[in-house]
């Protein structure tokens, strides 16, 4: 029975401990910050890798500018959905939680810019976590859910955006950094992600959009579906782009007899 309780006393002094040296698959660590609830899409700058944020459940976010030694919080009025960084002025950078925001000087401030200020007529709050929406008119957008900023021009935005409640969605594109919309073409549902083939024309961009059941590829020529795996929910994607402009699409779904993680190649335009 001593012994029972020594190695029991031994074990709880590792995990009192932290045991932060042991070694981890792939030399993982931990860096913070963590205790105040779930932690999600941790995004890297391209600009500099020391500079990474991430949005917590508790609608604070944070970003650190030390490659996670420190961390500071901040808070949009909600849970932010996603980060985008500006791909040619580093200090600026994007968040989406109750509006879309932008940051001009790497995190430290944040202002309104969609829906526009001047258009908010209220906030409406709702659920047991008195979730706020803003109260917008006009709002010719709805809810953004997905965004991606032009490589070659920081101020053509394309997003995603629609009814959450009635499941509709479309493509916007603006070309003056915000201020102005224009809708593309409808959606077969709400988008999750969206990205901009690099090496397609600058004058016509082709576009991967994609959601938990399609993946649309949009051109200038139209929009087309994707063949997508027989599968009941498509929960995550990620795509990469080769210099020649062909692309790689690895898809996690769940519920299905297939591995679950799938890889398409796609020839580019």
């Amino acid at each position: 029975m001593t012994l029972f309780f020594l190695r029991a006393f031994l074990g709880f002094l590792l995990l009192a401990s932290g045991n932060s040296d042991a070694s981890r698959p792939g030399n993982f660590k931990v860096i913070g910050p963590g205790g105040g609830g779930a932690m999600f899409h941790p995004t890297v700058s391209p600009h500099d890798l020391n500079t990474v944020l991430v949005s917590c459940d508790m609608t604070g976010a944070y970003i650190s500018h030390d490659g996670g030694k420190s961390w500071r919080m901040f808070n949009l009025r909600g849970v932010v959905e996603f980060f985008v960084f500006d791909p040619l002025n580093q200090n600026v950078i994007y968040a989406q939680s109750t509006g879309l925001w932008r940051s001009l000087d790497q995190g430290a401030t944040w202002n309104l810019v969609y829906p526009k200020p001047s258009a908010i007529k209220g906030v409406k709050m709702s659920s047991d976590h008195s979730d706020e929406n803003i109260v917008a008119e006009p709002n010719p957008l709805g809810g953004i859910t997905a965004m991606a900023i032009d490589p070659a021009d920081s101020k053509v935005f394309y997003v995603t955006a629609g009814d959450r409640k009635k499941g509709t969605s479309s493509l916007f594109v603006s070309r003056d950094g915000g201020e102005s919309w224009t809708k593309e073409t409808d959606l077969p549902e709400m988008a999750k992600k969206i990205w901009v083939n690099p090496s397609s024309p600058t004058s016509g961009r082709m576009l991967l959009i994609a959601g938990s059941h399609f993946i649309v590829e949009k051109t200038p020529s139209g929009a087309q579906k994707i063949p997508v795996p027989s599968v009941k929910t498509i929960t995550d994607i990620s795509v990469g782009f080769s210099k020649n402009g062909k692309l790689v699409i690895y898809a996690i779904a769940d519920e299905t007899a297939l591995c679950p993680t799938t890889k398409a190649q796609l020839g580019g335009r």
